[in-house]
C-alpha cells in the first residue's frame, strides 16, 4: 500500500487502457502467488503453534474517494479531454487489487465501474459499454 501513492492534481489522471487492464491483472496474479505461498508457511506454523492474529486491520476504500462523491478539491481541475472518459482508479484500495476503473463528470462526480465483462460479451472497452458510460455519467442540465 505504501508503495502506490497518487501525485495529487490533473496529472494523478490516467486513461484506463487494454495495458491498464493487464497491469491490474498482473497485480492480481502477483497478490494470488504471494498470498498462495504465506497460506503454504502459515499452514505449517499452525500446525506448529497455534498463533492468536489479534487485531489485523484490513484494508478499506478511502471515504472521500467513494462513489458518486465528488472529487476532492486536492485533485484540482479535470482537464477537459479527460470528462466522460475512462480512467485508472486513484483510490489505491481500488488500484491494487479490484478490478476497476472511474469515470468523472463535469461536477466532478465519481463514478466507479467493474473492468470485467458486461454480459460476457462487452469488454470496458466496447463501443456500446463506453457509449453507455458516456449516456449514464452526463450531467444533464
Amino acid at each position: 500500500m505504501a508503495g502506490c501513492v497518487f501525485p495529487m492534481g490533473p496529472e494523478s489522471f490516467q486513461r484506463f487502457t487494454p495495458d491498464s487492464l493487464a497491469a491490474i491483472e498482473q497485480r492480481i496474479a502477483q497478490e494470488e502467488s504471494r498470498r498462495n505461498k504465506h497460506y503454504q508457511e502459515m499452514w505449517f506454523v499452525c500446525l506448529c503453534v497455534r498463533q492468536d492474529l489479534g487485531d489485523v486491520e484490513l484494508p478499506r476504500p478511502r471515504p472521500d474517494l467513494e462513489a458518486g462523491k465528488q472529487l476532492p478539491r486536492i485533485f484540482a481541475d479535470i482537464p477537459s479531454h479527460l470528462v466522460g472518459v475512462p480512467l485508472e482508479d486513484i483510490d489505491p484500495y481500488y488500484f491494487k487489487d479490484k478490478r476497476t476503473f472511474i469515470v468523472l463528470n463535469k461536477g466532478k462526480a465519481i463514478f466507479r465501474f467493474s473492468a470485467t465483462s458486461a454480459l460476457y460479451i462487452f469488454s470496458p472497452f466496447h463501443p456500446i459499454r463506453r457509449l453507455a458510460i458516456k449516456i449514464l455519467v452526463h450531467s444533464y442540465p
